[in-house]
């Protein structure tokens, strides 16, 4: 069944017409790069208070574990937390014992927006059939979705999660628009004994399970070594004021200070969004029509970056491609050749949605989530690995997801670390 005609099961009541402004950007930010949440107005992002210890490394900026949640986490696990953009506490489903199955499983979203929130939609239908071959859920994936992403609003969100909550789940995955909002109804779901899996988010609710793929630092760093930690370069910043912008452009300023001879000759703000990205680029090449050696950006704009350099009719620099998606990254690779380098990290909305069912399924199963967050690494693009990331025939203008198998991002051997008992029904869930 694809995930079209899920929707049409469950209706959402109608949308207000006064839509925050500030969605969009969110929407954006999940589709292409999910890097550690698009929390609208959260203030629980770290500051930039770690430094790498030499240029190019990725930096240790300590992570903010609440009431000793580290405390059942090996040193190894504690390291991934690094710059996390949020507290750590200890989850309330560590000791929370097996729910009888099999399981009824709801799914709730914003509006589907590009290439990247569409595969995780087919990719969330696909994941639960499997689940239903092994005998873990029942019935069909119970869908609230949003279908208007011009009015959509966290009321909106709201009330459709609490319908799937009303109606007998018992557990919900969710791509959330906004982190405070939903916060109370998802403490009060838990509270209930319904577990909810975010993804790409924090949240002020200890009863949210955090799915939170990292992605700024490993392929920042590898761009910085492309650059030979040198050089005069542009920042990109998203949209600011939300919690993964700070958490992006923290960990890249900390990379930046501790290169001295890397020097900041101008920040733009692109909000997140590859046309508006395109747009404040060229308008800062007109003003700055010196040398610019690099541009980094915490986030989906590479693309846009680079068709700004072209469309004015300058040699591209080295652009980090952290969030990478098949135009920036079909770039990087038909450039190999010419010895353009970067680096950058890739994932795409498939891959998200089966290690949300995983983290779902194990906690049902009682295997125990030690804490409310689970980082995600993000594989690491380099010269070495572009091409097996680049879908065939993809060219700069593409605007779908990079390629990768959703067996290779958080399978059940990752995520043991994160759980009391290790082995959950996540390990039998492969594509």
């Amino acid at each position: 069944m694809s995930y079209q005609k899920s929707i049409s099961r469950r209706q959402t009541r109608a949308l207000r017409p006064a839509a925050l402004v500030a969605i969009a950007g969110v929407a954006v930010l999940l589709a292409g790069c999910g890097s550690g949440g698009a929390t609208v107005g959260s203030s629980s992002a770290p500051t930039s208070s770690g430094m790498a210890s030499e240029c190019g490394e990725v930096p240790n900026i300590p992570p903010n574990f609440v009431d000793g949640a580290d405390a059942e986490l090996t040193d190894a696990t504690k390291e991934l937390f690094s710059g996390y953009p949020g507290p750590v506490r200890v989850s309330p489903y560590a000791d929370m014992e097996a729910k009888p199955g099999p399981w009824r499983i709801g799914f709730s979203s914003f509006a589907p927006n590009s290439a990247w929130v569409t595969n995780l939609f087919q990719g969330m239908e696909d994941a639960f059939q499997k689940a239903k071959e092994l005998g873990l859920v029942e019935g069909e994936l119970e869908m609230s979705i949003l279908p208007d992403a011009a009015t959509q609003t966290p009321a909106d969100q709201i009330a459709g999660f609490q319908s799937l909550v009303r109606d007998g789940v018992d557990g919900v995955i969710m791509l959330p628009i906004a982190a405070d909002p939903l916060a109370p109804a998802l403490t009060e779901a838990g509270e209930a004994g319904i577990p909810t899996v975010i993804m790409g988010n924090t949240s002020p609710s200890e009863y949210a399970i955090s799915a939170n793929p990292l992605n700024i630092a490993g392929g920042t760093a590898e761009t910085i070594k492309a650059l030979g930690g040198k050089g005069d370069i542009v920042v990109v910043r998203g949209m600011q004021g939300a919690a993964a912008e700070t958490y992006g452009y923290d960990q890249i300023k900390t990379m930046i200070d501790a290169c001295p001879d890397l020097n900041i000759i101008g920040e733009i703000n692109g909000n997140w969004n590859n046309a508006t990205t395109k747009t404040a680029m060229q308008q800062f090449l007109v003003s700055h029509p010196g040398q610019i050696d690099g541009v980094l950006q915490n986030g989906i704009m590479a693309q846009g970056v680079i068709q700004a350099f072209e469309q004015v009719g300058r040699d591209v620099p080295i652009v980090n491609m952290v969030g990478g998606q098949a135009g920036d990254l079909s770039y990087f690779a038909d450039h190999l050749d010419e010895g353009y380098v970067t680096g950058g990290s890739a994932y795409n909305g498939n891959q998200q949605a089966w290690a949300a069912m995983r983290i779902l399924l194990n906690t049902l199963a009682g295997n125990g989530p030690k804490v409310t967050d689970i980082p995600i690494q993000v594989p690491v693009v380099t010269k070495d690995n572009v091409k097996s990331l680049v879908p065939e025939g993809a060219t700069l203008n593409d605007l779908g997801d990079p390629l990768g198998s959703p067996n290779d991002f958080a399978p059940q051997s990752y995520l043991d670390q994160f759980f009391t008992t290790t082995g959950g029904p996540g390990k039998d869930l492969v594509e």
